[in-house]
């Protein structure tokens, strides 16, 4: 019952405030609208943040692995190295004797596979599968008719590490001059042992550039034209490792190989280097960015 006097105002303030009665009116936030939760965009951009850390993580890591990679082939070549400095000092400047052949070329290199005990892949290349049992860039070279002779680095054939006898590539003639001893002029740019996709080679200033960059797991048959290609293989990106003997390790470019004594009649400025007047544009296509020598 209203009392006599009371004003309509304020009969309103008392229905504001829960009236005679003495009932609250409560006002509550909304459960829906909370403005202290992640948008969708905010959501979206966070995610693409994390992503981004991940790509550049994931980057850093697998440049970490290859460089982990090439230091322990450099570790392998170096030991290869000091066999050869020991081998070469007991024997006046030679590595080895002539062998009996055994009707199989990579008898050359099993000799130090059975005399010592030295890490003969380089772990960029450690798989054997092959067809043709010559390697590539990733994969080792085995030997068919011998599985245990395999390996990932190849000897030059012109050094004291081969003996002269069958070996892969054109053999020597007697025209043709080898380095008979480690003590030899020039031992700094002469490669003794480095990253090949076979047992061994003959490289020859003339030799031609692979037209891929797997070629020799291809096609493995090399000859008086294309000795260089089981050596000219991208497995350090556009690098390989080698040693020499002076018996330092170097990395090498792949272009740089044709500036390198091989033999003692090997010219260091042939066609194929930038001395001799080759071209970026006169490389295969998979070469041409490669940096020139």
């Amino acid at each position: 019952m209203i009392e006599p006097g009371t004003s309509r105002a304020s009969r309103g303030q008392d229905a504001a405030h829960g009236g005679a009665s003495g009932r609250q009116i409560i006002i509550r936030k909304s459960a829906i609208i909370n403005p202290s939760a992640f948008t969708l965009i905010e959501l979206l951009v966070v995610i693409s943040v994390i992503a981004l850390l991940m790509a550049i993580l994931l980057s850093v890591l697998q440049n970490a692995r290859l460089q982990g990679k090439t230091a322990v082939c450099q570790a392998n070549l170096h030991q290869w190295g000091l066999l050869f400095a020991t081998l070469g000092e007991n024997n006046d400047g030679r590595l080895r004797d002539r062998d009996a052949w055994d009707h199989c070329r990579t008898q050359q290199f099993a000799y130090y596979l059975d005399n010592f005990h030295f890490e003969n892949f380089c772990p960029m290349a450690t798989r054997t599968i092959s067809r043709t049992g010559a390697g590539s860039a990733d994969l080792a070279w085995y030997c068919p008719h011998h599985p245990y002779r395999a390996g990932s680095y190849g000897l030059n054939g012109w050094t004291p590490a081969y003996d002269g006898g069958e070996g892969s590539g054109p053999q020597p003639s007697a025209k043709q001059k080898r380095w008979k001893s480690i003590y030899s002029p020039g031992a700094a740019n002469v490669p003794i042992l480095l990253d090949c996709a076979l047992w061994a080679g003959y490289p020859t200033h003339l030799d031609t550039p692979p037209q891929t960059m797997n070629e020799a797991a291809v096609n493995p048959s090399v000859s008086l034209t294309n000795s260089m290609r089981p050596f000219c293989i991208p497995r350090h990106g556009e690098f390989l490792d080698g040693v020499f003997m002076d018996w330092s390790v170097r990395r090498l470019g792949l272009k740089e190989l044709w500036t390198l004594a091989w033999s003692p009649d090997f010219n260091v400025t042939g066609p194929w280097t930038r001395a001799g007047g080759a071209r970026p544009e006169n490389w295969p296509p998979w070469m041409r960015r490669f940096k020139d020598y």
